[in-house]
């Protein structure tokens, strides 16, 4: 994740160049109910709420479109003005969300390829038979610690390329110790 140098808000997977993205469909921002049971569960309300829904297809200038991106803004967090626009660009709404008390947010992501649905795979025009990947993003608000957001994004398999550093836990902090003799006594293999 890295600032969006274009305008506020953040960018998702952060570019490994610098690169114009564009809408390949009009977005769209409107309070709807969340019938999704996981993502529900992930943002803590009840299925059925009535939450603040982001949509969008977007990507770089001259390629397909590249991911499918539906945010989920908690009730919390957008009763000021303005929310059902999307006229604050793909990722303003993080922008206004930190603004607002939410500082610092900070993201946990559970990925898993499927298969796309038909409308996924129309939006990302590709086939049905190709896989997609599936990034789930739990935005936490820095304020009081719950849940602000949640955003999936559905990225064409050929499209995606995932990158994760790896931090050492604590009992492997030191070398492990020389193993001499390190089968049982008995075994006939020693």
């Amino acid at each position: 994740m890295q600032r969006n140098v274009a305008g506020t808000g953040y960018c998702f997977p952060p570019a490994t160049r610098p690169e114009v993205w564009r809408e390949h469909i009009a977005p769209v921002a409107a309070v709807e109910p969340l019938n999704d049971r996981r993502i529900a569960e992930l943002l803590r309300v009840e299925p059925g709420t009535r939450v603040m829904r982001r949509f969008g297809v977007t990507g770089p200038e001259a390629e397909p479109p590249f991911q499918i991106s539906a945010s989920w803004i908690h009730p919390r967090a957008t009763s000021g003005p303005g929310w059902d626009s999307p006229a604050a660009g793909p990722d303003g709404w993080q922008h206004r969300l930190e603004a607002g008390g939410h500082w610092p947010i900070t993201w946990m992501e559970i990925h898993r390829a499927r298969m796309p649905s038909t409308r996924e795979a129309a939006l990302l025009e590709i086939v049905v038979s190709l896989p997609v990947l599936e990034i789930i993003r739990v935005g936490v608000s820095g304020g009081d610690g719950e849940p602000v957001e949640v955003t999936e994004c559905v990225v064409a398999g050929d499209r995606v390329e995932t990158i994760h550093l790896l931090h050492r836990g604590g009992s492997a902090r030191e070398p492990w110790p020389e193993l001499i003799n390190a089968r049982p006594e008995g075994d006939p293999q020693r």
